[in-house]
């Protein structure tokens, strides 16, 4: 595979899939990661999956807030490849890469007081803090990867993360079953903190290849990725002026459903799984929102360099038509069959038929919102491109935790938080203002203006 090749990006239905269709199955193939970790865990024992999504959640709380900052790696790529000025495209992975180094520093003692720093109920506490700590002390290595990644999303050339990913899933899900449920006489069954090594493994792996790539020989001669080595402090600045409000928005937003997953812990085992299982079927089937977000910067960048912005207007319509398309391609089989992904899970060894009629509500709740969030994605990524970080963040948190938090909360306090289905009701309001207001900004053009001025 050359990794040296220059991508030229267009406005055909065919140049539109060439980016978005492998960046659609790795995200896929990063959520099934989630997937195999969950369902492994839940087959070990319900109560350990409960527990590893409450303290994953706050492990990718740490995370997200490097992850995002580096992942703008691939916004100024996209807009270097877009301009032709190739000798300038591996200055920004650099700088995000000198970030990594100084923000693990900090992975360490963050990890080691992970016994204070949750809301774990005490039932999960054991499995639930173990899994958290691992996972902290290495929450730098994904945006480690993501500064790689952006390097080859940026140019258009995603096959090699698609590979990537896939391979990492392999792995893990390998090394999941054998570290959680253990071999007899050779492992020792580790239930979450099996998990959680499985997933740091998969993750170094992936990083070595994405380094491996990056600092190959065509690489270093075309994009000189060895010579752009130096600390650009005016880059570095560029890159934390995008990237740390999406930091903040991202990581704020994670807490915010910790919170809501925390509340439905402690009012009863019930609802903390009925949400878990929720969860992870949402994420599964949200691929499609963070590829298009990620897909749609990448194009909407390479256009920004190129300063046309009619062809990021005719993106956006074919994308919009593909992605209703895509929905309903995969949320179809829930919507007939609703117990569908119950049966699959009827192979735990626990009695979870009682749930199956909330469950299937849930989903068809779900259906809605994930049309409503991947045309959200769209108009996100777009502005993404431009920049124009800072109204998107304080918009969704205003939106989710007025919406979202506040309501849960108030229902907690007064012992009325009785069923999961008012928190998805919820996050329909919260996800659909967001469309709204995202979308009247895009009109606005201001996201545009502010890079081409």
């Amino acid at each position: 595979m050359s990794f040296a090749k220059k991508i030229q990006i267009d406005t055909s239905v065919s140049g539109i899939l060439k980016i978005i269709i492998p960046l659609i199955l790795s995200c896929l193939s990063s959520n099934l990661m989630f997937l195999i970790d969950r369902l492994i865990l839940m087959r070990y024992s319900l109560d350990a999956m409960n527990a590893a999504m409450l303290g994953g959640s706050l492990a990718g709380f740490y995370t997200f807030l490097l992850m995002a900052i580096t992942g703008t790696t691939e916004i100024f790529v996209g807009q270097y490849n877009g301009a032709g000025k190739y000798d300038k495209i591996a200055a920004p992975v650099w700088q995000m890469i000198y970030l990594v180094i100084f923000a693990a520093i900090f992975c360490i003692p963050i990890g080691y007081f992970s016994d204070y720093l949750n809301l774990i109920p005490e039932c999960y506490a054991r499995d639930g803090i173990a899994y958290q700590r691992l996972l902290t002390y290495f929450c730098w290595m994904p945006g480690l990867a993501a500064a790689f990644a952006g390097f080859f999303i940026g140019r258009g050339q995603t096959k090699i993360i698609t590979i990537i990913v896939v391979l990492g899933n392999l792995i893990n899900a390998i090394l999941d079953y054998l570290l959680v449920f253990g071999v007899k006489d050779v492992i020792p069954s580790l239930g979450c903190k099996g998990a959680a090594e499985a997933t740091i493994i998969a993750e170094a792996i992936q990083i070595l290849i994405l380094a491996g790539g990056f600092w190959s020989s065509k690489n270093r001669e075309h994009f000189h990725t060895a010579k752009n080595c130096k600390f650009d402090k005016d880059m570095f600045r560029k890159c934390l002026k995008i990237g740390l409000p999406m930091s903040f928005g991202r990581s704020v937003e994670l807490l915010a459903w910790y919170l809501v997953f925390a509340a439905l812990s402690h009012v009863s085992r019930d609802l903390a799984t009925i949400h878990g299982i929720a969860v992870t079927v949402y994420v599964l089937i949200a691929f499609i929102c963070d590829s298009l977000s990620k897909g749609t910067a990448a194009i909407s960048a390479n256009f920004i360099g190129k300063n046309n912005l009619a062809s990021i207007g005719m993106v956006l319509k074919k994308l919009t038509i593909l992605t209703l398309i895509l929905c309903f391609i995969l949320m179809f089989p829930l919507l007939i069959s609703p117990h569908l992904f119950c049966d699959i899970l009827g192979t735990i060894n626990e009695d979870i038929t009682h749930l199956y009629p909330t469950l299937s509500i849930i989903f068809k709740i779900q259906f809605i919102n994930i049309v409503i969030e991947s045309q959200c994605a769209i108009f996100w990524g777009t502005l993404i491109s431009g920049g124009d970080t800072k109204y998107l963040n304080i918009t969704n948190l205003i939106c989710l935790w007025g919406f979202v938090v506040l309501p849960v909360a108030l229902l907690y306090a007064f012992n009325m938080l009785n069923s999961a289905i008012i928190v998805h009701l919820l996050s329909t309001c919260w996800i659909s203002s967001c469309l709204l207001l995202v979308y009247r900004r895009y009109k606005s053009l201001k996201w545009y203006k502010s890079v081409i001025n």
